[in-house]
């Protein structure tokens, strides 16, 4: 890992990187362009939960845009590539098969997708080999998925597979689930109980399983970034979208997987290019990679 030069350059007044704001569990988005009409909104909540119920609602709302490429979800799909190459590369590294195969990396692996929302990140897990389980607190967002996974019957030849569960991390514990990987992509930030989420996930993953993470640092350029520029100015997501003090420093996330039987492999920062209009993973150690987006792997201890 080298120093890095490569994230927020201002050159005649044009940003150069910026690293961009995500917004619902699993997203960075763009503003929003539908509201989705609904007789209820429901939950997979309980008695006691980590579960936000005032952000449950707030993304339930837009459930119907999980899949427009280009509305307030766009940003996510843009992003959504660099994560799973960043997934598979950490288990080519460090999960003791090797190089994995080119056209289904995950087979036989099976993995869940926490707060999945419309099922971006689930899709090409399962396209990749995976035997997915994409779980969501909001119902809203889980219909959105299934009505999409259906749409595609590649999804459904295997070897990969998805089920969609409305269902919240405490239950399935509770349930004795146990899985190869768990992946926690931007929710993190929308949970009341940070440490108790990644506790609560990590009793998810199997001894020597693996698991991931990705949010944004609270920091004063996150601040300036994330919640003045895009929702205040820019309006690149509504106003209230984040939360400023419930961003989680990298620090706070290693230190709520050690204390989770997981130890820390990797960290790596997230930035947005706008003149390539893509996201580009850094190397986590440069000056400022880490001060915005950042994704995090860990694995579980015990085991061979």
């Amino acid at each position: 890992m080298t120093l890095s030069r490569r994230l927020f350059r201002t050159s005649t007044s044009r940003l150069r990187q910026v690293a961009l704001p995500r917004s619902l569990p699993c997203t960075a988005s763009l503003a929003p362009v539908f509201t989705h009409p609904r007789a209820s909104l429901t939950t997979a909540a309980s008695s006691t939960t980590t579960v936000d119920p005032s952000e449950i609602l707030k993304f339930s709302r837009a459930a119907a845009e999980w899949w427009n490429p280009h509305g307030e979800f766009g940003m996510l799909h843009r992003m959504n590539p660099v994560r799973v190459r960043y997934i598979r590369s950490i288990l080519e590294k460090f999960g003791g098969e090797g190089v994995l195969p080119v056209d289904k990396p995950f087979q036989g692996m099976r993995m869940l997708d926490i707060g999945c929302g419309g099922g971006l990140l689930s899709e090409s897990l399962a396209r990749l080999g995976a035997t997915v389980v994409g779980a969501d607190a909001s119902e809203e967002n889980i219909k959105m998925a299934q009505v999409h996974a259906a749409q595609d019957p590649g999804l459904h030849s295997g070897p990969g597979s998805i089920e969609y569960r409305h269902i919240t991390a405490e239950q399935l514990a509770a349930d004795g689930e146990q899985f190869d990987v768990v992946c926690g992509l931007e929710i993190i930030e929308h949970v009341v109980s940070p440490a108790d989420f990644v506790r609560i996930c990590a009793d998810l993953v199997k001894p020597s399983g693996h698991i991931f993470f990705s949010t944004i640092n609270r920091t004063s350029t996150s601040y300036l970034f994330t919640i003045l520029l895009a929702e205040h100015l820019l309006r690149w997501v509504p106003v209230g979208t984040h939360e400023h003090q419930k961003y989680v420093t990298p620090d706070e996330l290693a230190q709520y997987l050690a204390i989770s039987d997981c130890d820390l492999l990797d960290e790596s920062g997230i930035a947005f290019e706008p003149w390539r209009n893509q996201w580009k993973l850094l190397d986590g150690n440069g000056l400022g990679d880490m001060q915005m987006n950042y994704i995090v792997a860990a694995k579980k201890r015990g085991g061979f």
